[in-house]
């Protein structure tokens, strides 16, 4: 991606909805769109629309899961005299050094990724002030051509004016379809219509369209591709946002898409680690459960996340749902029912399975933190405690800024999160390494 980090260009080409799932509910395939000039998607179900649940709020609407100028190249030097990293990763001792300079409030800060519903001096002020590790995008932050490019060109100034420049992850829900941010000249394909022509290059063509179009806005993190298998039918939130039924396409599909995205030097992301697509219910109104066996994900669920892993994805999004068969740990919900940890809060499939097993060195980005899956069962503080000492790199929507008061909620947030690494309630050296994670990301 293309950033201006402490006054300098910085040619950086990242490689990653509303944060991570969308919070309507996909009923029937949308029409297919032309991918590009030479090649032509034809429609499945062309006199089928997207329907929207009545009962799902706009709040849910827009957060998706969770609650934007193309180069040929993945990655990009940095000039030698600006004294940070290029691509070389966690490798370079830059990294380090810029770590170490960090204050642990700026280092809990950059694991933080807040949504803002409007964009005033106060709401700018918070964000230079407290540098978090990006911000994500929603389709109010997106009214026009103009707003958009005017946001996004401000937060890229703003974050070579923060006390360390570190640049700030631009972050959206661009899956095309029914989860789409940006509308303002066209309109993208579900991934169950891409897979319908049969050609897994279409995948690739519209990730590399998709992340044209956002990095014309300085976006450089896509919440997609989806490599959820769409597996039950009754499914109320992935349905054809996924690919297909099939784990094997899914793969294709999604690596390819993964892959254009790249090529348009956005970051991709893979969700809902370790799998949503066989849910009856969604984790906005609540907390799923998936009464399934390791082994059986293994066979299913997780092969597509170990394809996209073995492609070289960076990033991957986790998803609220509780796996009592394979999770032991318990929690006493602040409801007061005891409840199965969700995969976003658990260490055996965060570190044991997507690190240790699968492979994963890149950024584990929650899905938001506001989705009624663990805001109905955990305090923020809580969940933080949990999620960080489970593996989780990114807490996405932490806080949405809707207000004066939400304004200072996100400082305190800091400013709690910091404390609880004080209190030895959070290891630092998670901390560290997580930071680490996404200042890779950041300069890769």
């Amino acid at each position: 991606m293309r950033l201006k980090f402490a006054g300098l260009p910085l040619i950086v080409l990242l490689a990653v909805f509303e944060a991570g799932c969308a919070g309507s509910t996909p009923a029937s395939p949308v029409p297919l769109v032309t991918i590009s000039e030479e090649s032509e998607i034809s429609m499945t179900s062309a006199d089928q629309k997207e329907e929207i649940t009545s009962s799902s709020s706009q709040t849910e609407k827009e957060t998706g899961d969770h609650t934007s100028e193309v180069s040929s190249s993945s990655s990009a030097e940095m000039p030698a005299e600006s004294g940070y990293p290029d691509a070389s990763g966690e490798t370079d001792p830059r990294l380090q050094e810029i770590l170490s300079s960090l204050s642990l409030e700026e280092k809990v800060a950059q694991m933080t990724m807040p949504a803002f519903d409007y964009w005033d001096a106060d709401v700018e002020a918070c964000i230079k002030e407290t540098c978090p590790g990006g911000v994500i995008l929603f389709e109010k932050n997106c009214k026009s051509k103009e707003a958009l490019s005017s946001l996004t060109e401000t937060l890229v100034k703003d974050s070579s004016e923060t006390a360390h420049g570190l640049p700030f992850l631009i972050a959206i829900d661009q899956e095309g379809g029914l989860v789409t941010r940006i509308r303002f000249d066209r309109d993208y394909p579900v991934a169950a219509d891409v897979a319908a022509t049969g050609d897994p290059e279409n995948a690739y063509k519209n990730g590399l369209e998709i992340g044209t179009e956002l990095r014309k806005y300085n976006i450089d993190v896509n919440f997609a591709p989806v490599m959820d298998v769409n597996s039950n039918p009754a499914n109320p939130i992935i349905g054809v946002r996924s690919f297909s039924s099939d784990p094997a396409i899914v793969s294709e599909y999604g690596c390819k898409m993964l892959a254009g995205l790249k090529d348009a030097g956005v970051t991709g992301c893979l969700k809902h680690f370790p799998g949503h697509g066989d849910t009856s219910t969604a984790s906005h109104p609540g907390l799923p459960r998936v009464d399934k066996t390791l082994e059986e994900l293994r066979a299913l669920e997780l092969v597509p996340f170990k394809a996209g892993v073995d492609a070289g994805a960076q990033m991957i999004m986790t998803a609220h749902i509780s796996f009592p068969n394979i999770e032991t740990s318990k929690y006493l919900s602040t409801t007061g029912e005891e409840i199965t940890l969700p995969a976003t809060m658990s260490h055996l499939f965060l570190t044991d399975i997507l690190r240790k097993e699968m492979g994963f060195e890149g950024v584990i980005v929650t899905d938001a933190l506001e989705m009624k899956a663990i805001s109905g069962h955990f305090t923020l503080n809580d969940a933080t405690k949990l999620i960080v000492n489970a593996g989780a790199d990114l807490m996405l929507i932490p806080v949405r800024i809707t207000g004066p008061a939400r304004i200072e909620a996100y400082r305190t947030y800091i400013k709690d999160f910091a404390d609880m690494v004080r209190a030895g309630e959070i290891d630092e050296s998670l901390i560290d390494e997580s930071v680490l994670r996404i200042l890779k990301l950041k300069f890769s």
